[in-house]
This record gives C-alpha cells, structure tokens and sequence, in this order.
C-alpha cells in the first residue's frame, strides 16, 4: 500500500474535520432547544454545584468563548421558557449571576445522560485502545490549535 503524501494527509483530514459540524447529538430534540441554547444548559449543569449555584455571565462568556451580549441573547429566551433565571450577586449587586431552574437542571441532565451514552457508544466503537489513542491526540489537536490561534 501506497503512503499518503502530506497533501493527501491534509485532504483528507480536512475532509473529516469538516464533517464535524454535521454530526448532530439528540439534545437539541429535548424542549426544541436551539443548539446554542441546549449547550449553554449542558455548560452550567456542568459548571455549578450546591456551594456555587449561579455564575457570572463573564464567566460564561468566558466557558462559551461568545461576548457577554452573546451570552445574554442566549440567557433571555431560556430565561422566558423557565429553564434559567438570573440572580444578583451578593457582594457586588451590578453582577448578574445565571443559575438553573428545577425545569433547566432536569433538562440539562437528560441532555447530558443522552451525550455520554453516544459518547460511550464512541468509545465502545473504537474499542479502549483505539479510544485512548483518540483521546490522546484529540486533545493534542486542540492544544495545537489553541497555540496556534491564541486561544
């Protein structure tokens, strides 16, 4: 069998990478949540516990990598559905800090469940070598590009 040269690698990694944004998980079928929506759910279920209930909408500019007027177009439709709500802060009352509902803490964990069985359904796939080694150069790749583009 032939070796790939650099040029054929890159086709067809670029190929794969580009199909990434096509693949759909089942979240967003939950409540008819609009992507951005439903990831900002997973991403405070993900980020809160009992000691810290809420955080700032910079924090979750911050999680999101959007602008905090990003995170507040996300917020207000989530907020008049029931699943978030804003909270003041206790020491500086012109932070807005976001919590989830009892509604959006139910949503946010179905959502979750149904991830991690597709993700585990993934690692099953590729078996636990082929697993690990996915793991090991995926985050090697973001660390990649995370230097590369600053992020």
């Amino acid at each position: 069998m032939k070796a790939k040269t650099s040029l054929e690698l890159i086709t067809d990694l670029f190929k794969l990478v580009k199909r990434f944004p096509h693949l759909k998980f089942e979240p967003n079928m939950i409540n008819d949540l609009p992507r951005s929506e439903y990831e900002l759910l997973l991403m405070l279920r993900m980020n809160l516990n009992v000691e810290k209930p809420a955080i700032s909408v910079s924090e979750i500019s911050n999680l999101l990598q959007i602008t905090p007027a990003g995170v507040t177009h996300l917020i207000n439709p989530l907020e008049e559905k029931g699943f978030v709500q804003r909270l003041a802060d206790r020491s500086d009352r012109r932070i807005v800090r976001v919590g989830l509902t009892a509604k959006g803490s139910e949503t946010a964990e179905a959502m979750l469940t149904i991830i991690q069985e597709q993700l585990l359904g993934l690692i099953n796939h590729l078996g636990e070598a082929d697993g690990e080694a996915f793991m090991r150069l995926l985050s090697r790749a973001v660390e990649y590009f995370s230097i590369q583009l600053g992020s």
